[in-house]
């Protein structure tokens, strides 16, 4: 019976000159395990990582503090929070719609939507009927050329 604090070892049998005579040639076949290639993995990358820093993980940083830099020399960051500040005292003072303020504007705005669509296929209609049928002698609703 094997102690919980044993461990097992994996030896392979030697064979060739260093071996007795008795040791009978067998060819041992080594499997790697999934831990092992993943464990290869990311020593891999880990040297990878070691070797250098990709271009742009570097570039973007670098490029977003020299355009911060200088637009604060220029004094466009005081600038941007200047308008900022007077956006919002602005947005302040403005006088907002009520509820039912909100809603009638709601309804005036779909209605008139409604009545420009139905214009629009009024007009598209009534010009499809004169180019195609009356210039073109097209059929159409109004000018049937088939009598």
């Amino acid at each position: 019976m094997a102690d919980a604090n044993t461990t097992q070892s994996n030896a392979v049998p030697v064979t060739g000159a260093g071996a007795s005579s008795n040791a009978s040639p067998v060819a041992v076949t080594e499997t790697t395990t999934d831990a092992a290639k993943q464990a290869a993995a990311a020593d891999a990358n880990a040297e990878n990582a070691s070797v250098g820093v990709e271009f742009w993980s570097v570039f973007w940083p670098a490029l977003i503090v020299a355009v911060f830099l200088i637009l604060w020399r220029t004094g466009k960051v005081e600038a941007i929070k200047k308008y900022i500040n007077e956006t919002r005292d602005q947005l302040r003072k403005a006088t907002w719609p009520t509820r039912d303020e909100l809603k009638q504007h709601i309804v005036v705005v779909l209605l008139s939507s409604a009545l420009l669509a139905a214009f629009t296929v009024a007009a598209d209609f009534v010009v499809r009927e004169i180019i195609w049928g009356a210039l073109l002698n097209g059929d159409t609703v109004l000018f049937d050329t088939t009598k």
